[in-house]
């Protein structure tokens, strides 16, 4: 019984990591195709912060997923990740929403600054708004994508799982040649 939910929950975490791993692929792969564009899983960019600029709610190694928006749903105090006029991407607070020639723009400042930006984002620099962060999760995703991550949580584990599944397999033949024999 034990063995069982043993290898039962064994199981079910290396396809939760083979999903991860399909996803982490999927994106590298699409980011190397579009590198002018941010990767994305159904509409949601997972992104590395870099700075403390918006401490206390991220801090540099947090993953941040922005979801893809239409720029005109986005309000005061919505955290937004957007390219700024050098084309990097950074993530703050919109603390003003203003027109225009007719279109939204944002004013915008991260959580730990003292002043605003010192530009107006126009929604077609928004990349989407924040809706989930995880501590660290920056940090994991690029160990993840090295050489030493792969080993050790993708590879290390299908060997594991191939290992078991043959264990497994062996261990049924011989109940079931025991049973054979003891009904003969």
């Amino acid at each position: 019984m034990v063995k069982r939910f043993v290898s039962v929950s064994f199981n079910s975490l290396l396809v939760v990591l083979f999903v991860l791993f399909l996803a982490a692929v999927f994106l590298i792969v699409q980011g190397r195709m579009n590198p002018d564009q941010v990767p994305s899983l159904f509409g949601h960019h997972p992104l590395t912060v870099l700075s403390n600029s918006m401490e206390p709610e991220f801090s540099a190694g947090d993953m941040v997923i922005a979801k893809q928006v239409n720029p005109e749903t986005i309000e005061t105090g919505d955290v937004i990740t957007y390219y700024d006029e050098e084309s990097q991407i950074i993530t703050h607070r919109v603390i003003e929403t203003t027109t225009e020639n007719g279109e939204a723009v944002f004013q915008t400042q991260g959580d730990n600054n003292n002043v605003e930006d010192d530009y107006v984002v126009a929604a077609n620099q928004v990349i989407g708004t924040v809706n989930f962060s995880l501590p660290y999760g920056g940090y994991a995703a690029e160990f993840l994508g090295s050489p030493l991550g792969m080993v050790l949580f993708i590879i290390i584990p299908v060997f594991a799982l191939v290992g078991i599944t043959i264990y497994e397999r062996l261990g049924k033949d011989e109940e079931d040649s025991e049973q054979s024999e003891q009904t003969i």
